[in-house]
């Protein structure tokens, strides 16, 4: 009798207790995060008032100027730009079906040139690849049936790095493609070139005044060229923006949710599977079923809320747990 009682007042208190509901959940995701007792979920994403320069979100809206863009462009590449035209920013490239999908940050070209620009605050040690394969990507993407090979523009892919990717101390590091056969190179021609900034620098005198003062302001430090001052003023419009700002909200709020939803599916199947199969054990149980079958189908319609918002696939893909190939393939869908 005592134990019926003893059930009866446990099965109430897992059904009602939300508190306990946030600390599971908040114990969960520092698993996922390796056991880090001081992290938070909120900790995942910044405050709005905190983002800058460096930050994909706000990168990818202020490169939609194309006047600051262009400016950029011509300070890195050392040629002049003729008319902007963006093959939409974050543009998703799917070459078929079973390949890997790529993310472009800034994608465009004018009449001679394809440009990606990319900034980059991750090193995960896979940027000469992935210039490689977004290179190639580009091409096909921009070249129709029956071209010539020779139709092909030159083909450009800009890393702007706050590490130094190939550890030399470098500030730049500009690829072309050379034959090494012989003592003197021979350039193959080909039209293509890989650039990786590395703003972490600390010699970056042999710069251009106006680029090497764009490192200092990637680094955090006070705007002083007209570019930079720009570039802020640009970036603290934005903050004031209402609807830039709600869209930034919503989109970390919507990423909050989908996970604690999908987690709170899986704690109540877990509570019923518990109840029925001894409580703690059937709870561990269901929490990883129910997160698995719960939090997929809450991920697919919050991606698709979000990508409807013009955030970044990337983005999406990282906040809902989804793999980008989904994300892709939701994108060609509608």
């Amino acid at each position: 009798m005592g134990l019926d009682k003893n059930h009866k007042k446990m099965k109430f208190f897992w059904k009602n207790d939300k508190f306990l509901h946030l600390q599971l959940y908040n114990l969960y995701v520092r698993k996922k995060l390796g056991g880090k007792m001081n992290s938070e979920p909120q900790s995942q994403f910044k405050k709005w008032e905190d983002l800058d320069i460096t930050d994909d979100f706000i990168f990818s809206r202020v490169m939609r100027n194309k006047r600051l863009c262009r400016t950029l462009l011509e300070m890195i590449l050392k040629v002049k730009v003729g008319k902007i035209k963006f093959l939409t920013s974050h543009h998703a490239i799917q070459i078929e079906p079973n390949a890997k999908g790529i993310i472009m940050d800034v994608y465009l070209k004018d009449e001679n040139r394809i440009i990606n620009v990319e900034m980059q605050t991750t090193n995960k040690g896979d940027l000469p690849h992935r210039a490689r394969y977004y290179q190639a990507a580009a091409d096909i993407d921009t070249t129709s049936k029956g071209s010539e090979y020779n139709d092909l523009k030159e083909n450009y892919v800009v890393f702007i790095c706050t590490f130094d990717p190939f550890h030399q101390g470098k500030p730049i590091y500009n690829f072309r493609n050379y034959c090494i056969t012989y003592e003197s190179p021979i350039p193959l021609g080909d039209g293509t070139e890989k650039i990786f900034l590395n703003t972490a620098a600390q010699d970056t005198t042999s710069l251009d005044g106006e680029l090497r003062l764009f490192y200092d302001y990637i680094k955090g430090k006070v705007p002083r060229t007209d570019f930079t001052k720009e570039l802020e003023a640009t970036i603290s419009r934005m903050k004031q923006e209402k609807e830039e700002r709600n869209m930034y909200l919503t989109y970390t709020t919507r990423m909050m949710e989908s996970r604690r939803d999908g987690f709170d599916e899986g704690f109540d199947k877990g509570r019923e599977d518990g109840l029925q199969a001894g409580l703690l054990a059937g709870l561990q149980q269901g929490l990883e079923q129910g997160v698995k079958q719960g939090a997929y189908q809450k991920a697919l319609e919050t991606a698709k809320t979000l990508l409807s918002m013009s955030l970044s696939p990337e983005q999406v893909a990282q906040g809902t747990n989804l793999p980008l190939e989904t994300i892709l393939q939701l994108i060609q869908e509608n």
